[in-house]
């Protein structure tokens, strides 16, 4: 549902004529916007290539074991793979 959202916010239309258009139901459509608010906040969708806000955990590098890498996008997918993966195969799994 959030892919219709941000279809939404590109389309240049009201949301009622959006709706009507697309076939949801305003309180559907009503429900997992205020979701997609609560979760990623006020700003309209990001278009390919846009920087998105990165948060930072504090990492204490003298701890040798090997840690894990996570990265949450927008829609709430969630890729996790360890902190030392070699970049060559990190790089397929992050581009959109």
């Amino acid at each position: 549902m959030y892919a219709l959202i941000h279809q939404w916010e590109k389309s240049g239309l009201n949301q009622k004529q959006f709706l009507r258009q697309q076939g949801v139901a305003k309180s559907s459509f009503a429900y997992w916007r205020n979701k997609y608010l609560g979760e990623f906040g006020k700003s309209k969708s990001k278009g390919k290539g846009d920087f998105i806000p990165v948060n930072i955990a504090k990492v204490d590098y003298k701890d040798s074991s090997v840690g894990e890498l996570e990265l949450v996008y927008p829609n709430g997918i969630r890729l996790v793979c360890p902190s030392n993966i070699e970049l060559p195969r990190l790089k397929p799994l992050i581009i959109l």
